[in-house]
């Protein structure tokens, strides 16, 4: 399901063009009285770039597993 849309729906490809503004690593960090921990979740790309012709910022979470998928 992707944005609340039934498996059924396929996504045409969208065209853009940008450039990456920041990027952040994403962590959950979980604290239980005198411990902390924190997990790896992946990284937050903030995006500034041209969205079939509209101009705009935009933010991608990737996850751990796209990452490593991707990964050159």
């Amino acid at each position: 399901m992707i944005l609340g849309l039934p498996s059924e729906v396929h996504m045409d490809k969208i065209a853009w063009s940008g450039r990456i503004l920041s990027v952040q690593p994403r962590i959950r960090l979980t604290r239980s009285f005198d411990e902390s921990s924190h997990t790896y979740l992946g990284y937050r790309l903030l995006i500034e770039g041209v969205v079939e012709g509209e101009s705009c910022q935009f933010s991608i979470g990737i996850g751990e597993v796209a990452q490593q998928k991707h990964q050159e």
